[in-house]
């Protein structure tokens, strides 16, 4: 007869253990939504790049339809938070390039930040940025060969 009751016992104890493993929801890390949905859509370099890129042509747009200055330096403060995400990856790995997309980048980054943008400062650096970014999204789309790798021609005996 007891045998029912250490059944029912051993069911409740370890009901009750196993509702004491669970997690609790108010200990979850709480998620800033602006920056991690950045850095969701930014996983590999190419990625970065393009981010940075669509930026770049979306700060262009506000340039051309002389938008408000609030638009440019929302725009330029995102472009500075998509290449922020970029920078160290592409300076460890392109640092020619990363130089080279400094000098005009860094300067348009600096101008949206002001009271009164320049405009026609803004727009030389928008287009060298864009197409030094182009050329380093070609390079890094590209499998980078190691300094010892030999390239093989496995069709030379087919021609």
């Amino acid at each position: 007869m007891k045998k029912p009751y250490y059944a029912a016992a051993s069911f409740l104890l370890t009901g009750m253990l196993a509702a004491g493993c669970g997690t609790d929801e108010s200990e979850q890390p709480v998620l800033d939504t602006e920056t991690d949905t950045i850095e969701e859509t930014a996983r590999d370099m190419p990625s970065k790049i393009q981010n940075v890129q669509n930026t770049l042509v979306e700060l262009n747009t506000h340039i051309d339809a002389s938008e408000s200055i609030e638009e440019i330096q929302t725009t330029g403060k995102s472009l500075e938070e998509h290449w922020d995400l970029a920078e160290a990856e592409i300076e460890e790995q392109y640092p020619e390039d990363y130089a080279a997309i400094e000098e005009s980048l860094y300067p348009l980054i600096d101008e949206t930040k002001k009271d009164s943008p320049d405009t026609e400062k803004m727009k030389p650096w928008v287009e060298d940025s864009n197409k030094k970014l182009t050329a380093l999204l070609e390079k890094a789309t590209e499998p980078k060969k190691e300094e010892n790798e030999v390239e093989l021609d496995l069709d030379q005996g087919n021609k």
